[in-house]
């Protein structure tokens, strides 16, 4: 076991993620045995309330945020149950200026929405996330966005996106998700959709689909590495 940084509470050890065996989600959530694990990635002491996937290793800022913010307080008294470790780490990453990590931790609030069957938090969490997402040059972050977009029924915003993305010189992998997205949109089409499913065999590998991604995962945020950068 380990301690608790804000209230000294003994807490879990950080969560080691399995490697996915299926194929990702558009918006890049892992496939299983990845995707059911998906409650233990952040971590809520039952002490203080402090929510991070690694309790131990809390900056002494996270912790002033914990103990002192009022929205912090409100969020973990009022959030519902379903997301609320993944809503607390996103405010925190917020407080501490890390946007990627907040953007994402919100995009996974909204993943636990989904298997709670609660999709008007899981819109909303998708647009919050989306208005988070960092601006960036690198394919995979917009593809997601594009995702984020159209799941949460913006289809104006997703279809902007794609055709910036369509006058770019992309790989084919990367222009066949932007052309199934665009036809997802037309449909109007939020539901979940596998990035395999985009993909014309065998160019869909299980948990990897871009050969760019390794030399690319530098400038993301930990989901990315997690998620793409095995050595």
């Amino acid at each position: 076991m380990s301690v608790c940084a804000v209230c000294g509470a003994m807490v879990r050890p950080v969560f080691q993620m399995p490697a996915p065996e299926l194929a990702p989600d558009l918006d890049f959530r892992p496939g299983e045995p990845a995707r059911s694990t998906l409650r233990r990635w952040v971590a809520e002491c039952s002490g203080c309330g402090a929510a991070a996937p690694d309790l131990a290793s809390i900056r002494d800022a996270d912790a002033a945020v914990v103990r002192d913010d009022p929205e912090y307080a409100a969020l973990r008294d009022q959030a519902p149950a379903c997301a609320r470790s993944f809503l607390l780490w996103a405010l925190l990453c917020q407080r501490r200026g890390d946007v990627w990590a907040a953007a994402e931790g919100l995009l996974q609030a909204a993943w636990a929405a989904d298997d709670a069957e609660e999709a008007e938090w899981a819109q909303a969490w998708r647009l919050q996330a989306a208005a988070l997402w960092p601006q960036s040059e690198e394919v995979q972050p917009r593809l997601c966005l594009i995702d984020i977009y159209r799941r949460a029924g913006a289809f104006d915003q997703a279809t902007a996106l794609a055709d910036i993305l369509t006058r770019e010189p992309l790989d084919d992998n990367s222009a066949a998700i932007v052309s199934f997205q665009r036809r997802l949109i037309a449909q109007q089409e939020t539901g979940r959709q596998l990035i395999s499913s985009a993909l014309r065999p065998p160019a869909a590998r299980p948990h990897v689909s871009y050969s760019q991604v390794r030399r690319e995962a530098g400038g993301l945020g930990a989901l990315w590495r997690r998620l793409f950068v095995r050595d």
